[in-house]
């Protein structure tokens, strides 16, 4: 019993953190003023590219480093349309997220003969923290996750001071709230959701390295399985608020956590899969219907 609560609870970090990683990365263009619905696409593309130079180089940074420049790329493509040409966000984010996965799966088969799926031993993992203190709770349960999850726990704190407490965060806010205001004060919309937007393919970049370098060591056909519309489904619940979005990641991390372990007992795997993806869609109704009641109230 005490080692399935273990497990449980060192995968649901693991599943966690690329949620966390990419709703932060969202929130920032949230309040810039896009409802970034590409950030599946974006975790597509680095969890592919991160995968290929980790490969090619030998070397775990390397890979993180190019999934995150491939996921920046694709993430300036989407605000070029959405904020240059102002193009339903929507339309241009769901047409993202379909190209990145045919152009991943175009690109896996013609490099890796005709696969679907590139596993190798050549591929380097990202390391997990390696500190020891000797003292086995903390060594085991503290100390023994991806390094990406530790900078994600302190980019929570990092961001919500940059997005209260800075010059720049009371930009964002206005930028997403009042643009003509921003306007007014003589700085382009234009520059702050570029900004944003390259922060959030840096963030989605080390999501998408996360899944495939840490999590599985791999990279399969449509791998992010809608994480990037979980992540999404953080930042609406949580309005935004760092502080609030690792909470809820962490829940739905739960329930991606869950659903594993579901799928190894006498229970339908159709159920288990669709599990954190039913649960996102109890939890939004939950967060509205709550909501509702304090207008209502008021």
């Amino acid at each position: 019993m005490f080692d399935e609560i273990t497990t449980l609870y060192t995968t649901t970090i693991r599943m966690a953190t690329p949620i966390l990683l990419a709703s932060l990365g969202g929130a920032l263009t949230y309040y810039a003023g896009i409802v970034n619905v590409a950030m599946e696409g974006l975790m597509l593309i680095s969890a592919f590219f991160s995968v290929v130079f980790s490969f090619m180089t030998g070397n775990a940074f390397l890979g993180i480093l190019g999934g995150m420049a491939a996921s920046v790329i694709f993430s300036l493509i989407y605000t070029f349309f959405v904020s240059g040409l102002k193009a339903n966000n929507f339309a241009i984010g769901f047409a993202l997220n379909i190209l990145v996965s045919s152009l991943t799966i175009f690109l896996t088969r013609v490099m890796f003969v005709g696969q679907n799926v590139f596993n190798s031993p050549k591929i380097v993992a990202i390391p997990s923290l390696d500190i020891h203190t000797g003292i086995y709770f903390i060594d085991n349960y503290i100390l023994n996750f991806s390094v990406l999850t530790y900078v994600a726990i302190f980019l929570v704190f990092l961001f919500s001071f940059i997005i209260y407490k800075t010059t720049y965060g009371l930009h964002l806010r206005v930028c997403g709230e009042k643009p003509k205001a921003l306007v007014a004060g003589g700085i382009k919309v234009g520059y702050v959701q570029l900004i944003a937007s390259i922060l959030c393919g840096c963030l989605c970049g080390l999501a998408g390295s996360q899944l495939s370098l840490y999590n599985v060591r791999m990279f399969s056909r449509d791998m992010t399985g809608g994480r990037g519309f979980v992540a999404l489904a953080v930042i609406l619940i949580a309005r935004g608020k760092p502080k609030y979005m690792i909470l809820i990641s962490f829940l739905f991390g739960f329930f991606d956590s869950l659903s594993l372990k579901l799928q190894n007992q006498a229970i339908p795997p159709q159920f288990a899969l669709m599990l954190p993806y039913v649960m996102s869609v109890v939890v939004m109704l939950v967060f509205y219907l709550k909501d509702k009641k304090k207008l209502e109230t008021v």
